[in-house]
């Protein structure tokens, strides 16, 4: 082997051209893309599970209050006070919204309470994947109007 040949393959393997470089970047991006798209939908299920998850825990509780008491709570700031910590009925982690959602609320744990002219309430909770929408869960008889928002 010679000296002209041990150079002409030292110059051939230099490193990597523009194009190769580029190549490499886009392949990049385009991963980079997806992983963010999936997850989003991760999250906004997430999300979803945990405003589902707060709306059950809000109807147990107010079924807890309902045997203890043979009625349904008049305000949502009786399951939370602290002087009724050791009852059945106490409830900590969700949140009321004071009025109707104009959009998504700030945390996933937040419920809305209404009351019915029945016997029953009916716990409301935002739907984060697909379409945003309000979902809803009842206790009781909640065939009357179910319009009065449960404040404290």
């Amino acid at each position: 082997m010679s000296f002209n040949n041990i150079k002409t393959k030292l110059r051939q393997d230099r490193g990597f051209t523009i194009v190769e470089l580029l190549i490499v970047i886009v392949v990049i991006g385009i991963l980079a893309a997806i992983t963010i798209v999936s997850f989003n939908g991760v999250t906004a299920r997430a999300n979803t599970a945990s405003a589902q998850s707060a709306a059950e825990s809000a109807v147990k509780k107010i079924e807890a209050y309902n045997a203890e008491k043979a009625s349904y709570p008049a305000t949502f700031g009786v399951l939370q006070l602290t002087a009724n910590s050791g009852t059945s009925y106490y409830l900590t982690g969700v949140t009321f919204a004071t009025s109707a959602y104009a959009a998504q609320p700030g945390t996933p744990q937040t419920v809305m309470l209404y009351s019915c002219t029945t016997s029953g309430m009916i716990v409301k909770y935002w739907k984060y994947d697909g379409t945003p929408a309000v979902q809803s869960m009842n206790t009781g008889d909640t065939s009357g109007t179910c319009t009065t928002l449960v404040t404290t």
